[in-house]
């Protein structure tokens, strides 16, 4: 695969891959307008849907299938996508962190990883690991921390480990999934610090908004 068709190839998957943020705001919705149970439960229910998606696709094999094959990277053709990591991390991460925690972790995980993946595609020379480069990685640093900032402005405190945290995860995943591994790491570690810096975090409110 060419240099210019492999870069398409990964901006085509990650447009998918932000369409997890919808999760995000789906459940920020559901916990506005009924409660955090209802909120969890809507989630598993799409968790149950996309496990059995993933049944006919990997034990039956449906012919429809294969027009979406492109979207798969080579280990998730016979195996569980990235998709179903990522709604599983999401149940984790609103269960088990401060939403504000959450929020942050699977944001940083969709644009970390995006712009890691594109600027590395595009410009990355110098192989750090496993096919990870010098540009990828500073890449989605970068993106770490502008999207913390942009999302808790007045908590630096909090943003940037949270940030280094996610990019090291990345970094270091190979043959797990960092769908599951970069929100969790990062959610746990901005839990942490949360309890031992008392870090006060604001109400969740999204009326400037204009859509809770």
């Amino acid at each position: 695969m060419s240099k210019d068709k492999s870069l398409m190839w990964e901006l085509l998957r990650k447009t998918v891959h932000l369409s997890g943020l919808l999760i995000v705001v789906g459940y920020t919705f559901l916990m506005n307008y009924f409660s955090t149970k209802v909120a969890l439960l809507a989630i598993t229910a799409l968790l149950l849907i996309f496990i059995q998606i993933e049944h006919i696709r990997l034990e039956h094999k449906p012919k429809i299938i294969s027009l979406f094959q492109g979207l798969f990277r080579k280990h998730e053709k016979d195996n569980i996508s990235g998709a179903v990591f990522m709604v599983i991390s999401c149940i984790i991460c609103f269960a088990a962190y401060f939403y504000w925690v959450a929020f942050l972790a699977l944001f940083m995980t969709v644009f970390g990883d995006l712009f890691a993946a594109l600027f590395g595609k595009a410009f990355g020379k110098r192989v750090l690991y496993n096919h990870k480069t010098l540009i990828g990685t500073m890449a989605g640093l970068i993106a770490n921390i502008t999207v913390g900032l942009l999302i808790l402005p007045d908590f630096i405190e909090l943003v940037i480990p949270m940030a280094f945290t996610a990019t090291f995860v990345e970094f270091m995943t190979n043959k797990m999934d960092d769908n599951l591994t970069v929100p969790l790491f990062t959610g746990f570690v901005g839990h942490i610090l949360v309890f031992i810096m008392a870090i006060e975090l604001p109400p969740i409110d999204f009326t400037f908004l204009g859509l809770f």
